[in-house]
């Protein structure tokens, strides 16, 4: 059985799906978000696990768009932390780095610590920080690279500094399958759905979720882009204690909007500093 996640090798999702499936080892590496999507949808794949939102950037488009889109449901997810250490091919000073090698959004995470300690630094954009670690293995300058454990261990590459991120940082992971979603009751559920334009539509849809109790913990308004001014809405819905009634609950909705897609219950778990917690 094959599972799919966002490659190259050595990324956080690779992090991600070794907690999240401790005894799986050999992974489909994807090359993009929609390419995980084609091989869950023509049955190349099982099962994936895929980025949908990050603390400080918010919901991944291309996850999102494609979870309307595709023939697919939610069966958990799980939060890590997003990590970064700065990492060279020989132990090197600080004072010693000539260049600095990395992904757009890894530098942006690591300013605090580039502006005190790599202020002079010149700096070098690659599309990945695993292929950052890859020039740098093989870079004749005194280089560094900014990445997670895993790349480090993978291109044997020696740790600078650990933990140079400016601010706690997670990003959650999906895991899916094709098909459509079973309905149980766990954790929390998501749900897709437009509504007809009209005044007063979206409260009064809310108001289904108010007389059941249910907690909202997520709701994100995307516009459709084949429907100007038309948008779908994506909630997550806190089950908590309560017994939801799923059918039931979908049945109103469906009432109320025109279109309802129920991307299923699941659980969830993060991994902190002390390990996993549900």
């Amino acid at each position: 059985m094959a599972y799919a996640i966002l490659g190259p090798a050595g990324t956080f999702s690779e992090e991600a799906a070794q907690l999240y499936w401790s005894n799986k080892e050999d992974y489909v590496l994807a090359r993009s978000i929609p390419e995980i999507f084609v091989l869950l949808n023509t049955k190349q794949v099982a099962e994936a696990l895929i980025p949908m939102e990050n603390s400080l950037a918010g919901s991944i488009s291309l996850t999102m768009e494609a979870l309307e889109a595709s023939n697919v449901y939610i069966k958990g997810e799980i939060s890590i932390p997003v990590r970064q250490h700065l990492m060279a091919g020989e132990k090197l000073d600080l004072a010693d780095i000539e260049l600095l090698v990395s992904q757009p959004t890894a530098l942006m995470q690591c300013q605090n610590f580039i502006n005190s300690y790599l202020p002079e630094t010149r700096q070098e954009i690659t599309g990945s920080t695993t292929r950052a670690a890859e020039i740098v293995r093989s870079e004749e300058r005194r280089a560094a690279c900014i990445g997670n454990q895993l790349a480090c261990s993978l291109y044997g590459l020696e740790m600078i500094q650990n933990n140079i991120q400016d601010e706690d940082n997670y990003t959650r992971f999906i895991h899916v399958q094709a098909g459509r979603a079973p309905k149980v009751e766990e954790e929390k559920s998501s749900i897709i759905f437009t509504l007809p334009d009209r005044p007063g539509a979206l409260y009064h849809t809310l108001e289904i979720f108010n007389r059941r109790n249910l907690n909202l913990s997520k709701i994100e308004s995307r516009p459709k882009k084949l429907l100007k001014g038309s948008y779908s809405f994506y909630i997550e819905v806190e089950n908590g204690s309560n017994r939801v009634g799923i059918e039931e609950l979908l049945e109103e909705l469906q009432k109320r909007c025109t279109l309802v897609k129920y991307l299923g219950s699941y659980s969830s778990c993060s991994w902190g500093k002390h390990g996993r917690s549900s």
